[in-house]
């Protein structure tokens, strides 16, 4: 590639932690998606463990294995919802989107581990996420994963700050 030649992008990984902030990186991402005829993949991370009211204390009391399945179920069911109602912003656009939802700790450096890992294997030659922003499910400051990933990754990264 020559200088000044633009990289012809074909996957673009857009993380969403549920935050506003996050889901202002879409429009550019669909963007530059439509520019190259790229593919979207969208990103979340969220936590399986996190009993929040008494049912579910109790059938992990009992039966752990399936307290965990039924809470994953739950949040997974949540997430593919959430995600459908962000693929709207796409409609009008000629630009394939998959969501990938992923199961783990919702810390920055496991966030930024799943986030590396589907980065690999999906063969992402470009990301697009915001610059800070707070999620709605754990408070996770997205900068410090924004800047892990800036650190670990050598292809293009581009912030939005929205």
């Amino acid at each position: 590639m020559e200088q000044g030649e633009l990289q012809n992008f074909k996957k673009i990984m857009i993380p969403l932690d549920g935050s506003k902030l996050s889901e202002g990186a879409l429009k550019y991402g669909v963007s530059i998606a439509d520019k190259f005829n790229a593919e979207i993949i969208l990103v979340s991370v969220f936590s399986s463990k996190n009993p929040d009211n008494i049912f579910k204390q109790r059938i992990r009391e009992t039966d752990p294995e399936l307290a965990h399945e039924i809470e994953k179920m739950h949040i997974m069911d949540l997430m593919e919802s959430y995600h459908k109602v962000v693929k709207k912003a796409v409609t009008g656009h000629k630009v394939k989107v998959r969501s990938l939802l992923r199961d783990g700790q919702l810390s920055a450096k496991s966030v930024v581990s799943i986030l590396l890992d589907v980065f690999e294997k999906e063969k992402v030659d470009f990301i697009v996420l915001s610059s800070n922003g707070k999620s709605g499910f754990s408070k996770l400051k997205l900068g410090s994963v924004t800047e892990e990933l800036l650190k670990k990754t050598s292809i293009p990264v581009l912030c939005v700050k929205e």
